[in-house]
């Protein structure tokens, strides 16, 4: 049994002035009739009793409690005195040698001690008066007896209870303090997710507009630059690419919005190849490059982020294949296997050692990368630069 450190409530303080008056009480009384003391010396009387009531407030005091050494303690000092006076000098002073102990024993009993302490306290502290009183007299003190511990054992409730309260009060507050806490890192974990959250919608959505901006009004400028001469030489063929790169500045003010309402483009619904191959076209017609396209292999159905992602690559590779590197041949492959695609993009313009990637390359990465697919970047065999992007297909199409 462990040593206890606690606060004194009323309880505790009732209880002592009790014992204390019980103390005071027992001295006043035989100090006024000193000859039912049978002729023995007061001050012997007196000695014993403060012994019999400090020693086991060693064990019992504000702050502290040892409920082994109590008891322990109120048998040896009680225990000592009741046999001294009944049986050494046949001296009879009442009950009030054991009330009191047992009183105590029933307010500071536990379940440990209570399974020694009660036989030996009801059963054997009160033995030494058989030496004074007669037997019926002796099991009549047993009502005061289970009265006194009655008494005591209420007011052990009483302390228990509280005690109870106070602990689960704690355990409650600790509990609100854990939650509290875990609100706060939830809320400052969301805090951290919106912010994550809109600067990778910024980051998309910068990307999109850099991809489709830049391929249509690259594909419009490269145009406009071809028109100055037509003009020139033949009007008719002017008036058709005008008309042409006007429908391109169109298609561009659609996609635009498209991403601006974060709609995903209605040409998803193709296939990868047409779309792929509808690029090309437009950018050949567009900017007067030569641009061919091949496909190998067997196309099969793919997602819709995964058609995006070959989309805006191609129109991020032409466009810089046009207004970096002034490429006039692009060669396209289109490759299908059973684990992968594969898009090869290669053109004469600027060799890969003057290129410096800017931000449609990375971006490019980026998208290609949330593939977990992989992208190369090398020297062509014109010396120009190729692109190979390769996304793997099991568990992403």
């Amino acid at each position: 049994m462990k040593k206890t450190d606690h606060d004194w409530i009323w309880v505790d303080w009732f209880i002592f002035f009790l014992r204390l008056c019980w103390y005071l009480s027992g001295i006043l009384y035989f100090y006024l009739h000193m000859e039912d003391l049978g002729g023995k010396s007061f001050f012997l009387f007196v000695g014993i009793l403060t012994v019999s009531y400090i020693v086991p407030h060693i064990f019992w005091r504000p702050g502290y409690k040892d409920p082994v050494f109590y008891p322990i303690a109120e048998l040896i000092v009680a225990g000592g005195a009741s046999i001294y006076f009944n049986i050494v000098s046949q001296l009879d002073l009442g009950a009030s040698m054991v009330l009191m102990p047992i009183l105590m024993i029933g307010f500071l009993a536990t379940k440990q001690t209570a399974k020694w302490t009660y036989p030996l306290f009801f059963l054997g502290l009160p033995i030494p008066r058989l030496w004074t009183m007669d037997t019926v007299d002796y099991f009549l003190q047993y009502i005061d007896i289970f009265i006194f511990f009655g008494f005591g054992a209420c007011f052990n409730y009483v302390i228990q209870s509280r005690q109870k309260t106070k602990r689960i009060i704690e355990e409650n507050h600790k509990q609100y303090q854990l939650i509290q806490e875990q609100y706060r890192v939830l809320q400052q974990y969301a805090e951290q997710i919106e912010k994550v959250t809109l600067l990778q919608e910024r980051n998309r959505l910068a990307q999109e507009l850099h991809d489709t901006i830049g391929h249509h009004f690259t594909s419009v400028t490269v145009g406009l630059d071809a028109i100055s001469y037509l003009l020139e030489t033949d009007v008719d063929k002017a008036k058709q690419k005008i008309e042409m790169l006007a429908n391109v500045s169109r298609k561009g003010l659609e996609d635009i919005r498209k991403n601006i309402h974060q709609i995903a483009p209605a040409e998803n619904d193709e296939p990868l190849s047409f779309l792929l191959h509808q690029i090309a076209d437009n950018f050949k017609k567009n900017t007067d490059t030569d641009v061919q396209f091949h496909m190998k292999g067997k196309e099969f159905s793919i997602s819709k982020n995964i058609k995006l992602v070959f989309i805006r690559c191609l129109q991020e590779a032409l466009t810089n294949a046009k207004r970096h590197g002034g490429a006039s041949e692009i060669i396209i492959d289109y490759i299908f296997s059973n684990s992968e695609i594969v898009l090869i993009i290669e053109n004469n313009g600027t060799p890969i050692d003057a290129l410096h990637p800017g931000f449609g390359i990375t971006a490019m990465k980026e998208r290609i990368g949330e593939l977990q697919g992989n992208l190369e970047i090398s020297s062509g065999e014109h010396c120009g630069v190729k692109l190979t992007i390769t996304v793997p297909i099991k568990g992403v199409a």
